[in-house]
């Protein structure tokens, strides 16, 4: 019983350093973002959309830092050396479960362009993730039964 109660005390200090993450890095984000949609210039536009690309980039290293001391995501990956930040990539996931925008992002993060992805158009109402995916530009999709 004992180990059980010091993993639910790991996870609880894991989501709890996750949350105040992404609360500090979406309030700068969101400064940048709102900087981006008030300024109508697209040299200005382009280098806010660079400079929240770096800010997201950020963001994930601090992910991967909290996921290193709290151990909790051990991954062997293998063959990443022939990647390179000047090339594109189509990652594809089977997305078997919640946690792999968080391995793939742990990953790739600074090995290839940052990833995006298609997201459910109901997932720009997360708090404060929705807003940030829009602001640097994923792509949401809506569902349409034929």
């Amino acid at each position: 019983m004992q180990e059980r109660s010091g993993s639910t005390w790991k996870g609880v200090l894991t989501i709890s350093l996750m949350t105040l993450n992404v609360i500090a890095w979406c309030t700068v984000l969101f400064t940048v973002a709102l900087l981006k949609l008030l300024v109508p210039f697209k040299a200005w536009r382009r280098l806010a959309s660079r400079a929240m690309t770096a800010l997201a980039e950020g963001w994930i290293g601090t992910n991967n830092a909290i996921f290193r001391a709290m151990g909790s995501l051990p991954l062997d990956v293998r063959g990443l050396e022939s990647l390179s930040m000047r090339e594109w990539y189509l990652v594809v996931s089977n997305h078997r479960s919640w946690v792999d925008i968080l391995v793939l992002q742990a990953v790739f993060n600074r090995r290839i362009p940052f990833l995006k992805f298609f997201l459910k158009q109901q997932l720009i109402w997360v708090p404060f993730l929705g807003l940030a995916w829009w602001a640097l530009d994923f792509p949401f999709m809506r569902r349409h039964s034929p």
